[in-house]
Formats: C-alpha cells, structure tokens, sequence
C-alpha cells in the first residue's frame, strides 16, 4: 500500500511540473537604451503594448523599438538591403535561426509590385524575403538562385 501511494504522489508530482512547464515565457522589449520585461507583449498596427510585472501598461512606437521578444519569437532591427543594395533604413525582422555566426531572419511586409505600364501590376500582399547577417552587418540575400544551398545549410529543407 505504501508503494502505491507513494507512486501515486510522485505521478501526481510530475504533472504538475510539467502542466507549470511551459507556462513562464519571458517577454522583453528593448527601447532607448532600456530593456522592459513584461508579462504580455501585444504588437500592434504602430505600437507595442506591453503590460509590466507591476500591472502597468506601456505603448512604445515600433519607430523606438530595437527588439522585442514575444510569444516565442525574436525580433530586431537590422538595417534593410533589397536587391543587394542599402536602402539606409532599418527594420524589424524576425530571427530564424544560427550556424557558424551566421544569423538568418525574416522580413514580411505588405507592398504593391508591378507597373501598370507592363501589365505586371498586381494588389497590396504580403512579402516576405530572407537575410543572412553576420556579426550585426548584411552578409548575404536569400533569392531563388542560391536558396538551394543557403537553406539547407541551417537545417531547413527546401521543396
């Protein structure tokens, strides 16, 4: 009888560990110079809306963000290269993975392509491009070219 209770309390131990587990995300976002660490990060349209430990709640302008954390991913700014060539902005990009120092990230944004001259004009969607850096600077731009290779090397497999 003993042993059964005794398997019985460590069975009951363990669930509660793991169910409590997963339930502690940190949620950070850095601005100016400060780092906020929050319970909750919601992204907004132009702001990030994060409520302290302490209840209060904060919007800071993505203007003003350097990074954030939120919900599992990673977001910092980095400098904005398209087609090879510095645009002098910065953006927030979202963190994918690393290998040997090098950095990959996402950049998604909604924007019109085309010209209505070409006939190749097409609606406001979603695009998406990826970057390596290395050490904080532009290393390489992911294209159709040389995605075959540059994928595989941090692990992701390409269709």
């Amino acid at each position: 009888m003993k042993k059964l209770f005794a398997i019985l309390v460590l069975a009951m131990f363990a669930f509660v560990v793991e169910a409590n587990a997963g339930n502690e995300t940190l949620n950070y976002v850095k601005s100016g110079g400060k780092t906020y660490f929050c319970d909750k990060v919601r992204p907004g349209l132009f702001c990030a809306n994060i409520t302290l430990e302490d209840g209060t709640t904060l919007k800071i302008p993505f203007s003003k963000v350097d990074a954030y954390f939120c919900n599992g991913h990673l977001f910092e700014r980095l400098p904005l290269v398209i087609k090879g060539e510095s645009t002098g902005q910065t953006a927030l990009m979202e963190y994918i993975t690393t290998r040997n120092g090098l950095r990959l990230y996402k950049y998604c944004e909604f924007g019109e392509c085309g010209d209505l001259m070409d006939n190749t004009y097409k609606k406001a969607h979603q695009q998406t491009a990826y970057y390596v850096f290395k050490d904080g600077g532009f290393y390489l731009e992911i294209n159709k070219k040389n995605a075959s290779t540059v994928l595989p090397f941090f692990g992701i497999d390409v269709i």
